[in-house]
C-alpha cells in the first residue's frame, strides 16, 4: 500500500527536470534580457523557480492526484489523464518561450480571450514558430516513452480500509497543500515572491506560465483597497499632481481628429533609424518618448478611447468590471461622426464590439474592405492597401469626424509584400523590415492625404499599441518595454510650443484631445493629464501583479491604487 503513494511522488518529481530544462531553454531564448545579470544572479533564478515548479507541478495534476490515490486499480485511466495534463502545460511552457517577447510578463488566464485568434492563425503559427513545436514533440514524447508505469499489485478494498491508508491519503493532501502554498510561511506564494532579484527579468525566469495561468484563473476578483481612510482624501492627493484642461484653442473652424495606432511599433525602431517618416515628424509635431499602458493590443483601446490604462488583474473587456460606466469619445463630442478601422478580420480582439460599445457607431474591418489582391494570407489587408483605403473613407465623411485606424502588417509573420521587398533595411531583428514597409505606407497615406480639403483642420495622433521584440538594453528592461512614440501632429497648428519635460502615455490622448478641441467635460477619469497643460504627467501601469508608478512623490502610487481599484469595484471612477 505505501509503494501506492510513493508511484504518485515518483511520477510528480519525473517532471521536474522537464520544467527546469525548459526553464533553461527560456534563458537561453532570450539571453539579451539578462546582459545586465550576472551568471551567479542568473543560477539563483534558475533553481528558484523550482518552488514554483511544484506549486505548478501538483496543481496541474490534482485530478491525477486525487484518482491515483483513490481509484488505485486503474493504471491505463491513470497513465492517461498524467500523459494529457502534462502535454497541455508543456504547450504553456514551450509557448511561452516566444510568447513572453511580445507580453514581456509571463502568460496569464485572460490569454484565452485570445483563442478564437490564435485558433484561426495555429497552422501558420506552428509553421512559423516550427523549432518550437519540434521542441514540443520531443518533450512529450519524453513523456510518454519515460512515464513511469510499473505495474502495483492489486489492493483489497479491506486492506485500504486499515489505518495506515487515511493516514497516507491525509499526509499526501497535505504535502500537496503546502507544496502549492510554496512552504510553511504564513501567506502563499504568488507571483511577486518571484520578483526577490536585481532585476525584473529574473523574477520572470523564475516564473513558469502554468502556474500564472493556473492561479490567474483561481484569482478573486479585485479586493478594495484601504491605504486612506476614503476615496475622497485619495482623489484629493491625485489632484495635485494631475490637472483639469487649461488650454483654449478657440479654433475658427471644427477640428477633425485622426488616430493612428501603429502595430508593434517601440520606440527603439525609431531611435534606431527603422522609421525615417515617422522620425521625421519630430520637427513638425509635438512628439513624446511615451509609454503604452500595457503589452496587449486587447488592453490598449481601452486606455487610448477610455483614458483607463491595463491595470486591473485581466483586461477591462474581459473584466467583471466590463459593464460599468464608461464614457469615451462619443460621450463628449457630441455631433462628432466616429468610426474605427482595422484592416483585420471582423471579431479579431473582439475590436468591432469593444468600438461599438463605446459609442464609435461604424466600424470597418476586413469584410467591408472592398477591393481583391491585398489579403496579407493571416491576419488581413496590408498597410499601404489599408491606409490608401482610409484616406479615401475619411473624404467622404462629414465634418466634423473622429476616426481611428489600427495597422496589422508589423504583427508576426511580418509579411509584406511583394512589390515592397527588398526595399527597407532587413536590420538585426524579424520584425524591421515590416516596421520600414510600415512607416512607408504611413508616409504614403500622408501624402494621398494632404491633398484633401478635411486634412488641414485635423489633428494627427500616432501612437503604438505597443512593443515587441526588443534588443538594445536600453529598452530591453521592464519601463523599455512600455516605451513607445506618441505624436500630435496638426499641419497648420505649431504644437511644438507645448513640449515639455514630462510623463506621457496612451491615457493622456483622450483629455488631449477633448482639451485641444475645447469640448465640455462635467466628468472625468483622474488617470491622464492633457499634453496642452502644465502638469507633469504620472506613469500608472501595472505589471506582474505589482504597479509601476513614476513619480517622485511615493504616496500618489497608494492614492492611484486605491482610486483606480475602488473606482471601479463601486463603478465611481468618474469625478468632477
Amino acid at each position: 500500500m505505501i509503494n501506492i503513494f510513493k508511484r504518485l511522488f515518483h511520477r510528480l518529481i519525473f517532471l521536474v527536470p522537464f520544467y527546469f530544462f525548459i526553464r533553461v531553454i527560456f534563458y537561453l531564448y532570450n539571453i539579451g534580457l539578462y546582459e545586465n545579470s550576472s551568471f551567479g544572479d542568473v543560477l539563483v533564478a534558475l533553481f528558484y523557480g523550482i518552488r514554483f515548479d511544484l506549486a505548478a507541478i501538483v496543481l496541474l495534476n490534482l485530478p491525477f492526484i486525487i484518482i491515483s490515490i483513490s481509484l488505485i486499480n486503474f493504471e491505463r485511466l491513470k497513465r492517461l489523464l498524467f500523459i494529457l495534463l502534462n502535454m497541455i502545460g508543456f504547450s504553456f511552457l514551450i509557448v511561452d518561450i516566444e510568447f513572453f517577447q511580445f507580453l514581456g510578463k509571463k502568460m496569464t488566464f485572460d490569454i484565452f480571450a485570445l483563442q478564437d485568434d490564435i485558433a484561426t492563425q495555429s497552422f501558420q503559427l506552428i509553421f512559423y514558430y516550427w523549432p518550437l513545436f519540434l521542441l514540443y514533440l520531443t518533450f512529450s514524447f519524453f513523456l510518454i516513452k519515460f512515464y513511469p508505469h510499473r505495474k502495483l499489485e492489486r489492493v483489497k478494498l479491506k486492506k485500504m480500509l486499515t489505518f495506515k491508508y487515511p493516514v497516507m491519503y491525509f499526509l499526501t493532501l497535505a504535502i500537496c497543500f503546502i507544496t502549492i502554498r510554496g512552504g510553511l510561511q504564513s501567506r502563499s506564494i504568488g507571483p511577486k515572491e518571484a520578483f526577490i532579484f536585481k532585476t525584473h527579468e529574473l523574477g520572470n525566469l523564475a516564473l513558469n506560465p502554468v502556474y500564472t495561468i493556473i492561479r490567474s484563473s483561481l484569482k478573486e476578483s479585485e479586493s478594495i483597497v484601504s491605504y486612506y481612510e476614503s476615496d475622497d482624501d485619495a482623489v484629493l492627493d491625485i489632484k495635485k499632481h494631475i490637472s483639469f484642461y487649461t488650454q483654449k484653442f478657440n479654433h475658427d473652424q471644427k477640428q477633425n481628429v485622426v488616430i493612428i495606432i501603429l502595430e508593434s511599433f517601440s520606440y527603439e525602431y525609431l531611435e534606431e533609424g527603422y522609421a525615417p517618416f515617422l522620425s521625421s515628424l519630430k520637427d513638425k509635431s509635438l512628439f513624446f518618448e511615451g509609454y503604452a499602458n500595457g503589452r496587449r493590443s486587447i488592453e490598449i483601446l481601452p486606455s487610448i478611447m477610455l483614458g483607463l490604462p491595463s491595470v486591473a488583474s485581466v483586461p477591462i473587456s474581459q473584466s467583471a468590471f466590463q459593464g460599468n460606466k464608461f464614457y469615451s469619445f462619443g460621450h463628449y463630442l457630441k455631433g462628432y461622426d466616429l468610426s474605427f478601422y482595422h484592416g483585420g478580420k471582423n471579431g479579431t480582439m473582439g475590436f468591432d464590439y469593444f468600438s461599438r460599445s463605446i459609442g464609435f457607431k461604424n466600424y470597418f474591418g476586413l469584410n467591408e474592405f472592398d477591393q481583391e489582391g491585398f489579403f496579407d494570407g493571416n491576419w488581413g489587408i496590408f498597410d499601404h492597401a489599408y491606409l490608401s483605403y482610409f484616406s479615401k473613407e475619411l473624404s467622404k465623411k462629414k465634418t466634423p469626424f473622429l476616426s481611428t485606424v489600427f495597422t496589422l502588417s508589423s504583427h508576426q509573420p511580418y509579411t509584406i509584400p511583394k512589390e515592397f521587398q527588398g526595399k527597407f533595411s532587413k536590420g538585426k531583428l524579424e520584425i524591421h523590415e515590416s516596421i520600414g514597409y510600415t512607416d512607408e505606407s504611413l508616409k504614403r497615406f500622408f501624402e494621398k492625404s494632404s491633398e484633401e480639403q478635411w486634412f488641414q483642420n485635423t489633428l494627427f495622433i500616432i501612437t503604438a499599441d505597443h512593443t515587441q521584440k526588443l534588443h538594445s538594453k536600453k529598452y530591453n528592461n521592464q519601463l523599455g518595454r512600455y516605451r513607445v512614440p506618441i505624436i500630435f501632429y496638426h499641419p497648420t497648428k505649431d504644437l511644438k510650443m507645448f513640449a515639455k519635460n514630462r510623463t506621457v502615455s496612451h491615457v493622456d490622448i483622450l483629455p488631449s484631445v477633448l482639451d485641444f478641441l475645447d469640448a465640455k467635460v462635467d466628468s472625468r477619469i483622474l488617470l491622464g493629464n492633457s499634453v496642452f497643460s502644465n502638469d507633469r504627467g504620472v506613469l500608472f501601469n501595472r505589471d506582474a501583479d505589482d504597479f509601476i508608478v513614476l513619480d517622485k512623490d511615493k504616496k500618489i502610487k497608494k492614492a492611484l491604487e486605491q482610486y483606480f481599484i475602488n473606482g471601479l469595484i463601486k463603478n465611481d471612477i468618474y469625478r468632477e
